[in-house]
């Protein structure tokens, strides 16, 4: 069978052209490799090609003709009713998404990863895609790529192959479980001059969101919500309390087989970190507790009362709030919208997420056993609306922490008493945050992605690795997620750099150089076996000279904040490699920070950076 490439008008059609055998696929590297070549020409006519395979494994190709909105903006739009239903996968790539080795340039994709266009060969996938989009500078030009329709349901590629580069979106369409819902659309935006750079993207996304105001800026919404100012102002300081063995020995677990919870930090225990921190001078702190609930962390999960008996109960809690507010600190708690466990009272298969055989959505074992994902639109219907008051009763009076909900893509329901695309699971995810924000004044979460960014106002981290160790065709991370909302949603950059004063130099630069507000954390450390994602140093506080040694951690994030913490408020312009290892980052005021990750010291503009030091050019003075 031969290969048939169609040109078709911008709105596809739905005709999908002829099947590709695997043998013909040999002319479409050839005819990929002369569009390289020949970009330069090809301007004038900007087409996607479209490789869509069937569940049965057969390739269709077409190519087809992008729709121009403007001289910098182009369009692509896959109708739902185009898709056939007997699709298993389709991947859109711009003809001029490409690159080869050697090419002056990189590609980033939405969680800031960046490669440069050095490999012969090799790929990159990411599922969990905190923001959607991806971009590519190359020498014909720069774009960005904003994904809007099914793109909770798609991957974000990176291949090369003999030496050509290509990114591109892959939508999974047989994994859904569900028939396309929506549209596919994909907004081409051309960069040039100062935004032809990943800084560029960034801006670029910013404006797209605040104009649609999914989001808005922290100046603004600090109006409605005014603890947030405290908070920016403030250091997070989170202590995990309780815990069973993690992960559990038993993965179901009942009343008579469950292990043994350890209290770690008693709420009387707590009380003493408060009071040193207020003797050692310490300012404006956010305590949040975690693992306070019945079973401790992941305890017994949707289940969160009564509050765990070996750490002190519901008495003692409340005095140690109290304590806590008239410190003048804010304290807050973790909850989880998003897990269950067989050994909660509440526990019923109903509320579960199934998959598209009705089979229950699992996850891994943490310290109530076998994790069971909660469906969104039950979490709504039944807990969060009954427990999230409840919390708040308690006396908390801070930014409410979530588990989990920020840091994952939203999941999937196929349970006929309540199904939810992604779309849809989103949208109960949303719910939630909001109701805790307008509960308790502000809402935080564990992650960055942008489903919930609307109702966010802290991200724990926006990355699990910033430091190193990439994946293939990866060679750093850069800050386009804190270009993209730092002045409209606070964050810490990494997993890495919570507790960066006690790690090593490099850490803490990573920390400035990303523009982070500090999380000091109690006990993050406590897997049994397993990744402890945080890194192996941490703070503790079981004996008072821990208690102290800690204060000096306190001190040292404290100092280094108060240089910066001003710039919570104000967006994130650019980030710059201005020579090997020394980074230049610069904020909306003038502002300017730079990294010096080398071992030697540099000068800037006349100003000595210290090796493995940073320096802040604050246009104020």
């Amino acid at each position: 069978m031969t290969e048939t490439k169609q040109k078709l008008d911008p709105q596809p059609s739905t005709s999908f052209g002829k099947t590709v055998t695997r043998g013909s696929l040999m002319k479409v590297k050839s005819v990929c490799l002369m569009l390289i070549a020949c970009s330069h020409v090809l301007l004038a006519s900007e087409t996607i090609t479209l490789r869509i395979k069937g569940v049965d494994d057969r390739e269709t190709i077409r190519d087809v003709e992008l729709k121009k909105i403007s001289d910098t903006h182009l369009q692509f739009v896959l109708r739902v009713m185009d898709i056939p239903r007997n699709t298993k996968s389709i991947e859109v790539v711009a003809n001029f998404a490409k690159a080869r080795k050697g090419d002056d340039g990189y590609f980033v994709i939405g969680n800031g990863l960046l490669g440069k266009f050095t490999r012969e060969k090799g790929s990159f996938s990411l599922r969990s895609i905190p923001l959607p989009l991806y971009g590519m500078k190359t020498p014909n030009r720069t774009f960005v790529a904003v994904l809007s329709g099914l793109e909770h349901d798609c991957t974000l590629e990176a291949r090369a192959k003999s030496g050509v580069y290509e990114v591109f979106p892959r939508y999974l369409i047989k994994d859904m479980g569900f028939d396309p819902y929506e549209d596919i659309k994909i907004d081409f935006y051309m960069l040039t001059g100062s935004d032809a750079s990943y800084s560029g993207m960034g801006r670029l996304y910013r404006k797209l969101r605040l104009e649609s105001a999914v989001v808005k800026p922290l100046a603004e919404r600090v109006k409605k919500y005014p603890l947030l100012d405290y908070i920016s102002q403030s250091m997070e300081v989170r202590a995990r309390l309780a815990w069973k063995p993690v992960p559990s020995p038993i993965e179901y677990q009942t009343r008579d087989n469950e292990p043994k919870v350890t209290a770690y930090i008693t709420f009387d225990r707590m009380k003493q970190v408060v009071a040193a921190a207020k003797k050692a001078g310490i300012q404006k702190l956010q305590f949040c507790l975690a693992g306070w609930n019945i079973g401790g962390d992941d305890g017994r999960l949707p289940d969160l009362f009564p509050v765990e008996p070996s750490l002190g109960g519901e008495t003692k809690l409340r005095e140690l709030i109290r304590e806590i507010l008239n410190a003048g600190y804010l304290v807050t708690c973790q909850s989880n919208s998003n897990d269950a466990y067989t050994i909660a009272d509440s526990y019923s298969d109903n509320i579960v997420c199934k998959n598209p055989d009705n089979s229950l959505q699992v996850y891994s074992v943490w310290g109530g056993g076998r994790t069971h994902n909660v469906c969104a639109q039950m979490s709504w219907n039944y807990f969060a609306q009954k427990d999230l008051p409840r919390i708040r009763d308690l006396g908390f009076k801070g930014a409410h922490f979530f588990d989990v909900m920020s840091c994952v893509i939203p999941y999937d329901c196929h349970d006929l008493r309540h199904p939810c695309n992604r779309r849809q699971y989103a949208f109960y995810m949303n719910k939630i945050m909001q109701l805790a924000r307008d509960i308790f004044g502000a809402s935080q979460s564990e992650g960055p992605f942008d489903h919930v960014a609307g109702a966010l106002d802290f991200a724990l981290y926006t990355s699990f690795n910033v430091m190193g160790k990439f994946p293939e065709l990866i060679d750093r991370a850069v800050p386009l997620w804190e270009i993209a909302y730092n002045g409209i949603i606070m964050s810490n950059p990494s997993a890495e750099t919570v507790n960066f004063p006690v790690k090593d130099r490099k850490t803490r630069l990573k920390y400035v150089e990303f523009g982070g507000r500090p999380v000091l954390y109690y006990n993050a450390t406590f897997q049994r076996t397993g990744g402890n994602w945080m890194g192996k140093v941490d703070l503790r506080c079981e004996t008072d000279e821990q208690i102290e040694e800690s204060m000096k951690a306190f001190k040292s994030a404290q100092d280094e904040y108060a240089k910066f913490k001003r710039l919570q408020f104000v967006h994130f312009d650019s980030h710059d490699e201005i020579a090997p290892d020394i980074f230049l980052s610069k904020y909306a005021d003038g502002t300017e920070i730079v990294c010096n990750y080398t071992a030697k010291d540099f000068d800037y503009k006349g100003k000595p950076v210290k090796s493995e030091d940073y320096i802040l050019v604050d246009p104020r003075k």
